[in-house]
């Protein structure tokens, strides 16, 4: 069952930082990167020595990796949305 929790806690944050990725201020979706970063940062202080870095440094660039790529995709998504908005409002001026 614990596994369960974490694949939910999963969905729900890509399901945020898509929704944060397409808000038109683009700083939105950097939250949860920063918020991220600041967790790995101090797990890696907390457990240096104790566990094996490189696997941490892994987890961290992985998921790092994966955060930012949904802020990218978030990104396209409102420029070919405003894309759209545009050529249609050229095409109502015509």
């Amino acid at each position: 069952m614990p596994g369960m929790y974490g694949w939910i806690l999963a969905i729900l944050i890509i399901g945020i930082q898509f929704y944060l990725s397409r808000r038109r201020n683009v700083l939105w979706g950097a939250i949860l990167p920063a918020l991220y970063s600041v967790f790995i940062v101090g797990w890696f202080i907390k457990r240096f020595g104790q566990e094996d870095t490189l696997s941490l440094v892994l987890a961290a660039v992985g998921g790092m990796a994966f955060l930012l790529s949904v802020w990218i995709s978030g990104r396209e998504a409102v420029k070919k949305k405003r894309k759209k908005e545009l050529e249609k409002m050229e095409l109502q001026d015509m």
